[in-house]
């Protein structure tokens, strides 16, 4: 039976104390289901299911011995890696990112969060398995991005433009930014402006859709903000 996403998240016990602990949210209820199921039948993993990432934050509260917390990225309440970096301040487990699209600048922008890794949908069931299981004992795994090669021409952002967007995916303020960066503020508002002026943004939300929905980005050699 499928679970109420707007519920607790249901857990799932195995009869291996030894095995993993894990969460596993995404709001693709057959997808978590299927995962579900591989992992706690063909690897014995002890698996915490949610929805939501509220769901899995309550969950990552009150579960003990936790070894693994794997999150959709786009699941409802993520908000780009800031979902990320929320799960990540409680401390309980590793956390890594489970994605459909895996972009380029992924893997920084999620070691920036404080993340161990991204998995792809487009892995087979094995393979995921197989990495869970290295994220949960201390290892930590990127999977490459899509080949976009013969997709639409990017935006170009300069090195330094394209490290603040990665910072401002991950939800830092201007001023966390600057101090992380060791960069004046002033400096920073100037790399944010140049962002907007070359995203076509209104501001940071519309700035984060634009460059997820962009299929790559590149770093230019331009003199501007270097």
């Amino acid at each position: 039976m499928i679970p109420d996403r707007n519920h607790a998240a249901i857990r799932v016990k195995s009869d291996d104390a030894a095995s993993l602990r894990v969460i596993l949210a995404d709001d693709h209820m057959m997808v978590l289901e299927i995962l579900s199921d591989a992992l706690t039948t063909h690897a014995a993993m002890d698996v915490a299911k949610a929805g939501t990432l509220d769901d899995a934050l309550l969950l990552a509260e009150t579960t003990p011995d936790l070894d693994l917390i794997v999150l959709d990225f786009d699941m409802p309440g993520m908000n780009g890696y800031a979902g990320l970096a929320r799960m990540v301040a409680l401390n309980k487990a590793p956390v890594a990112i489970l994605t459909s699209a895996v972009h380029l600048g992924m893997a920084e922008a999620v070691q920036v969060a404080g993340g161990v890794g991204v998995m792809s949908k487009t892995q087979g069931i094995a393979d995921i398995i197989k990495k869970m299981f290295d994220l949960g004992y201390g290892s930590t795994f990127f999977f490459p991005p899509q080949d976009v090669s013969a997709g639409p021409s990017p935006i170009s952002l300069t090195e330094k433009q394209a490290c603040v967007m990665r910072m401002i995916e991950s939800g830092l303020s201007n001023s966390d930014i600057g101090k992380t960066l060791g960069m004046p503020l002033s400096t920073v508002k100037m790399h944010v402006r140049s962002i907007f002026k070359r995203l076509g943004a209104r501001n940071r939300t519309d700035a984060v859709r634009i460059w997820h929905s962009q299929s790559e980005y590149t770093a230019s050699t331009d003199p501007e903000a270097q």
